[in-house]
């Protein structure tokens, strides 16, 4: 933990985003402990559909007014503010932290009174104890947005100091919080007892933020000034971002209105999924977002335009050098992921195979899930949060629609990824799951083509720098896309070479013929890109030398 907290005493980006890079690892593995545990203990049915299900609302106000909204107006401004005058910044957030707090207290509470009919409204095909059970973890969970709330805003503290340690080992307690509550609350209080794990969870996540925030020079003052110029800059940044959701968390949303009048484990599955195809996006796609984007709201404010250019495209081919292998390793072995990470208990071989069909869909649009954080991160970090958003609500229309339309009506669909169909025909989580994906990939080309644009735009006749911009794209994601090819059919034969030897019927022989083609297809990938010159494999492997002291 020391070697960690001394990488942050000098900053870069490579530094930055292999520190959130490995905690969020971290993070997710313990989230996926949780998942195991959960699908294991209760397979896909009523108790876990409850459990998604009730978190729907509660998170659904924490996305929408707090996570990617406040955090992205905020950072920008009290950047701004560190740089000129670190009393007035404090003074900023301790404003933006008090305010927050009774707000959204407010609106939980509200919330609260309001549960039932909007529970009705989320939930139309739950009644009886289904729907009690849901209603009352629904009321438990409103809590924990009051909670995120104050800790988003000691974690955006902490990112705008480059200080990024505590701020990404908050979401590991959080998840040990959720599992205490299983393991421990569950037997004595049943489905209240995960309501109480997920609040003491919360609670961690907010402890350790606060705690570190307070030790680098923040102190709490009970200010509340609204009229600052500074503080109504901060409010014009947030409002437009209200309407930019995360197009997941509108996915989720969907998935429980319309998983509700199906069978059984529909809402199950579909979080079962995303949590699986979640965990690429989080380690690299916003963990390097998130590193770079004080970066960009430095370098804009600056006026270093030609800096921010270079920092975006060095940016955009870091993540694409590991999310674009990712998906095709998650096409090829996506049923042995989930058997893996899910199949154990009552979690059957029916769960098993809808979960990676699903699986299967998201991994076409990881790309343009990994990309959509950055391109809003940069337009943010410009001041501009209007086009992110627009974009963002014609895409919400785009997913709402496709998804409505394609969970109800079966679709054939033959597409084939390396020799493996990737489904014969859509049902209904399947088909919440191809909405979501065609949206994203309408979001993210859309988006950089206007980010494109504004930035051309900016250099004006001195086109050369965004030549060098598209020059940077081309080479990268060529050389990237051509060393995944490979890996891809490495992959691809590794999975049938072994398998004579293996028995596949058991956790030790799926475990044995997935890590031998995963480990054999990631070696042939980074001599590929090695030998491509692809920068991000040496500059990978010559800072894990340096930090675990190999070389």
């Amino acid at each position: 933990m020391r070697r960690f907290l001394n990488l942050e005493d000098k900053f870069s980006l490579s530094r930055a985003a292999v520190i959130i890079g490995v905690l969020t690892l971290l993070s997710r593995v313990v989230g996926l402990m949780r998942d195991r545990l959960f699908a294991s203990h209760f397979g896909a049915g009523d108790t876990l559909d409850i459990y998604y299900a009730a978190f729907r609302i509660p998170d659904f106000i924490f996305n929408l007014l707090v996570l990617g909204t406040l955090s992205v107006a905020f950072i920008p401004v009290f950047t701004e503010w560190l740089i000129k005058d670190q009393k007035r910044a404090y003074k900023i957030a301790n404003t933006i932290l008090n305010f927050s707090f009774l707000a959204m207290l407010a609106l939980c509470l509200m919330l609260t009174l309001l549960a039932k009919p909007l529970t009705h409204l989320l939930v139309p095909g739950f009644n009886g104890w289904k729907f009690e059970q849901t209603l009352l973890l629904t009321k438990i969970f409103l809590w924990s947005p009051v909670i995120f709330t104050v800790s988003n805003v000691f974690g955006s503290i902490l990112n705008s100091q480059k200080r990024f340690f505590m701020a990404n080992l908050a979401p590991i307690l959080y998840n040990l919080g959720i599992i205490f509550g299983l393991i421990y609350l569950y037997p004595r209080f049943g489905l209240t007892g995960l309501g109480l794990g997920v609040i003491l969870g919360a609670l961690l996540h907010l402890g350790v933020q606060a705690i570190e925030a307070f030790r680098h020079g923040f102190t709490w003052q009970p200010a509340l000034e609204l009229t600052d110029d500074s503080v109504k800059k901060i409010g014009k940044l947030f409002v437009p971002r209200i309407f930019g959701l995360d197009p997941s968390q509108i996915s989720l949303l969907i998935g429980s209105v319309i998983g509700s009048l199906l069978v059984s484990g529909t809402i199950t599955v579909l979080n079962l999924a995303n949590n699986l195809q979640a965990v690429p996006i989080g380690i690299f796609a916003i963990s390097i977002a998130v590193a770079a984007f004080p970066l960009l709201s430095e370098q804009f404010a600056r006026r270093q335009h030609e800096d921010f250019a270079q920092t975006l495209a060095k940016t955009m081919n870091q993540i694409l050098f590991f999310i674009i292998p990712i998906s095709i390793l998650m096409l090829l072995f996506r049923a042995y992921l989930v058997r893996l990470v899910y199949g154990a208990g009552k979690f059957n071989w029916e769960n098993t195979i809808a979960t990676f069909n699903t699986l299967g869909i998201f991994a076409v649009s990881l790309f343009a899930q990994a990309l959509v954080p950055l391109f809003s991160r940069a337009f943010y970090a410009r001041h501009n949060t209007k086009t992110p958003v627009l974009v963002g609500l014609i895409s919400m229309a785009i997913n709402i629609t496709l998804s409505y339309w394609l969970a109800t009506n079966q679709l054939v669909f033959g597409v084939r990824a390396l020799g493996a169909s990737l489904m014969a025909q859509t049902s209904g989580v399947e088909g919440i799951a191809l909405g979501f994906s065609l949206a994203s990939i309408f979001n993210c080309l859309v988006l950089f083509i206007l980010l494109r644009h504004s930035l051309a735009k900016e250099f004006g006749k001195d086109q050369r720098p965004i030549l060098e911009f598209d020059g940077a794209l081309a080479s990268g994601i060529s050389r990237i896309v051509a060393a995944s090819i490979i890996m891809g059919l490495a992959g691809y034969v590794a999975i049938y070479a072994i398998a004579p030897f293996v028995n596949t019927r058991t956790v030790l022989g799926i475990l044995l013929q997935s890590a031998w083609g995963v480990g054999l297809a990631t070696v042939v990938y980074l001599a590929a890109a090695d030998r491509l010159n692809l920068p991000q494999t040496k500059a990978a492997i010559a800072f894990f030398k340096k930090m675990f002291r190999l070389s």
